[in-house]
């Protein structure tokens, strides 16, 4: 059974805050951080309860968390992985993680295949998410350069 919304937007708010307590992001930026973080388990959550697949919707906010970080980066002269790593953490699945070495110790094969599809899939759908949009902008910028240039 999973937690209502309005519970878990305060618990990814703590959790983004707390990483980016432990990767000493500057106090004035934590509010940025605390913004991403939300809007990517916000969106996740929002994707999945439309019946979206769970690395589909990884996938879509991982997308999410790299545009709003760049966004942020660009706006207040950053480096966007001070904005990235605290915004990915709450779509990180490490209850996949746990889950399969579970059925490891509990000899249950079919669950551990399962569990770890899932937990590799939505893991890789993260990083495919961030990039697919970094390279999207590196044609965006390369292209605008070009057309400028002319």
């Amino acid at each position: 059974m999973t937690s209502p919304l309005w519970l878990q937007f305060p618990c990814a708010l703590f959790v983004t805050c707390g990483f980016c307590i432990i990767f000493n992001v500057p106090a004035r930026k934590i509010p940025l951080c605390l913004i991403i973080g939300s809007v990517s388990w916000m969106s996740y959550e929002i994707f999945l309860y439309f019946a979206l697949s769970p690395v589909l919707a990884a996938f879509i906010a991982s997308c999410l968390v790299w545009l709003l970080s760049n966004i942020f980066a660009r706006a207040f002269k950053e480096t966007s992985t001070m904005f990235i790593i605290p915004g990915i953490i709450c779509l990180v699945p490490g209850s996949g993680a746990y889950y399969s070495m579970l059925a490891i110790l509990e000899h249950s094969d079919d669950a551990f295949a399962e569990t770890a599809r899932e937990t590799l899939l939505t893991a890789g759908a993260i990083a495919a998410g961030l990039l697919f949009m970094g390279s999207i902008t590196g044609v965006f910028l390369l292209l605008t350069k070009k057309l400028r240039g002319k």
